[in-house]
Order: structure tokens, then sequence, then C-alpha cells
């Protein structure tokens, strides 16, 4: 058996980004672009008024109220020739280019218009009082999104800004998936006392789409090798297969042998991890990636968030494939009695002292009902049987949300 660590990196190490094409900018939100993203012009792009009142020159101000000659009105988006000259202010809107003269402005809420003079009071006044100065957030040719990143919908904003109707990015890998088992039967269907309804392929689509993933479920393989061959040769023409169940020792564990004859070169088998001991992963001459899952969900649903996101990510051209994890403290003690590396169900729990990881309770790999009260998984060392309360912990939640 391998470690995790070592699992990971064969896993991003045997994998490249796909290829890129082209996509209206609007419908990139998740994917990852090709290039570095930088300013085409200093942002803001002139000196910008932060918010409506009157444009002034700070220097007129020998005492907080002052009255001045009303010059005109400047309104966002409309070019003005307007100069603020010694003893005049002019009307200006949030957003507005600031007139050339001034350096200041003093909002609306500290003013008092009569007839063509305006009376404004201003305890703190300064040269660019409520003015956002043209390049301050950025100067042009400053990197604003770097390759490699997924675009969030702040990114598409700010793409859209520097004038990108249309970006590079790379493509996305289809998912295909298999459940097998002879004992798997559709959730519509009544099961008798020895089958169970089939979830695995539920929670598997499910995963997929925070990636927006093209995915299909091709169906559930029984336990006989020509049917799950051919679902196997189906499923090869994606960029990911994935199966739940038949990858351990038994005798009806085909899978293994099954990849090997369709072609499916073993980069790994097992690995020092509870859950997912079993996991299966290996590639086609033609880059279809396969991963034997184990069949229980609770393992099924941690093995994705853990061995199966990373190769989604290397494959859609993250700069960063491996986990981020979160440094958080436990609630309360955790034990495990498994020498391997254990992921451990947890969620957030907010107090006023912090925020903490709080165990969540299951009975193994099939207690998925307890199981859906986590809100992602703490890493117990294969070293330790204990975490005591207190103790930071690597927490992976669920979905990468920040």
């Amino acid at each position: 058996m391998i470690t995790v660590d070592k699992a990971l990196n064969m896993i991003v190490d045997n994998a490249s980004p796909l290829s890129a094409k082209t996509m209206a900018t609007e419908h990139a939100h998740t994917f990852v672009s090709v290039n570095d993203i930088v300013a085409d012009r200093p942002l803001p792009p002139f000196n910008r008024v932060a918010m409506d009142g009157y444009a002034v020159r700070s220097t007129d101000f020998s005492s907080p109220e002052i009255e001045l000659k009303l010059k005109g009105q400047i309104q966002t988006g409309i070019q003005s020739e307007l100069v603020v000259e010694p003893g005049e202010a002019v009307n200006v809107m949030t957003g507005a280019p600031c007139p050339a003269g001034a350096d200041a402005v003093v909002k609306v809420e500290n003013s008092k218009v009569s007839g063509d003079v305006v009376t404004l009071h201003e305890d703190n006044i300064r040269p660019g009082l409520n003015i956002a100065s043209m390049g301050e957030d950025k100067s042009r040719g400053d990197l604003l999104i770097q390759a490699g990143k997924p675009l969030s919908a702040a990114d598409i904003a700010v793409a859209a800004s520097v004038g990108l109707a249309e970006i590079e990015v790379y493509q996305k890998p289809r998912i295909k998936i298999i459940s097998t088992g002879t004992e798997i039967v559709h959730p519509s269907v009544t099961p008798l006392d020895h089958q169970i309804r089939d979830c695995n392929s539920y929670s598997l689509r499910t995963m997929c789409r925070p990636y927006r993933l093209e995915n299909e479920f091709l169906g559930i393989g029984e336990d006989d090798k020509d049917v799950l061959s051919a679902l196997i040769q189906k499923g090869l023409d994606s960029e990911i297969l994935l199966l739940s169940g038949g990858v351990s020792m038994g005798d009806y564990d085909h899978i293994p042998k099954l990849l090997s004859e369709n072609g499916v070169k073993k980069i790994f088998h097992k690995i020092k991890v509870k859950p997912g001991k079993p996991v299966w992963f290996g590639k086609t001459d033609k880059e279809t990636f396969v991963f034997g899952l184990p069949g229980n969900p609770v393992s099924v649903q941690s093995c994705f968030r853990i061995f199966v996101e990373p190769l989604i990510k290397k494959l859609s051209g993250y700069k960063q494939a491996q986990h981020a994890f979160l440094k958080l403290p436990l609630s309360q003690d955790a034990k495990s009695k498994t020498p391997r590396e254990h992921y451990m169900p947890g969620k957030i729990k907010v107090t006023d002292s912090g925020t903490a990881v709080e165990p969540v309770q299951i009975r193994g790999s099939g207690d998925f009902s307890n199981f859906a009260e986590s809100q992602g998984l703490f890493l117990m060392p294969g070293s330790k049987r204990v975490l005591e309360k207190g103790e930071l912990v690597d927490f992976l939640p669920w979905s990468d949300t920040w």
C-alpha cells in the first residue's frame, strides 16, 4: 500500500491540462484561464468621484465652512471640460471624473445651495478627500488574474472590465460513472431483503456539479464479467471513468482484472487510508483516467473529495491541484482505531470563542445517514490514535469555497 501523499502525487503527476478553447466570458464561470489577465488601462482610469457632492480646491478652506461660486455640474459618464478655479465648486455625481483644478470632494450632505452660491462645511478637508485617484488600484499592465485560477464571479467582472468579451480557458474533463454489484437496484425499485438502492451514482454526479462537469451515468453493472466489460468500454470514451464497488479482493470483485483487459494500466491499487483503502487508479494510452472506488457510500464520497477532485483540477488547468486545507481546532476529543491516515467527518461549530471542527460520529462506511451531517473531513494522522480538544487539524470542506 502507498501513502495518501504518494497517491495524490501519482494522480496529478500522471495528468496534464486538457486543450484550450475560447468561450464567451459571461459563460466562463469556474473555468480556468489559460493566460494571465492584465489591466489594459489604469484602474480607476481617471480621478473618480467617490460620492455625490462638490468638487473643490482644498486650499480654499481657510475655515471649516466657506461659500463658493457654483460653476456647473458633471454627471457620471459625461465628458466635461469644466475647470475648478479658486473660489469655485462644481456639483459632481458618484463615478464621474473629478474636474481639473479640484483635489477634493465635499459630500452633498454637507452643502447648502442658494442660487449660484454653495455653502460647504468640512472639518477634515484634505487633498484626495472622496476621490479615487487614477491608477490607485492597478496600473496599466498590472496582473489582475493569474493563469491557472478558476474564474469566480468577481473574476468574470474583472475580465469584462478590461475588454475581454471572450476568454481562452482550459476544457473540462467529461466523467462517466458506473455502479457495480448484483445487489444494487435503481432507487425507484422496491428492494428485496438482500438488495440495496443505488445511491453512489447520485452522490458522484452531484459532486461533479460544482465544477460544471459533463457527466453521464452508464448504469448498474451486475457482477458479470461480460456486462461489466461492456460498460467499461463505454466508460473509456471520456476523460475520467468512475466505478464504485468491485475493487476489493472478493471472488466477485472483477474490476481490476477487467480494467486491465480493456487497456487500462494500473498506476496504484490500495492506499494507507481510512476510508478508501481499496482505491484503484490507472489510465489508458488515450489518456482516460479510471478510478475504482470502494462501494460504501461514505467511502465513495470521501474518496471523490480526497482523490478524484485533484485530478479534475489538474485536467481543468488549475495551477494548484492539490488540496488547500483549513487549519481549525477541534471542539472535542477525537479517536481512531486504525494505523492508517483517517479522514473523519466533521462539521463547523461557531461559538463566541471562535470557530472549531466538531467530529460527526458514524458507525462505519455504511452509515451515510449520520455522515450527511458533516460539512467536510478532518485528518487524523496515522501516527496518532487520539486528537485532543483544541488541537489544530487539517479540515477539508466538501467544496472549495474560498
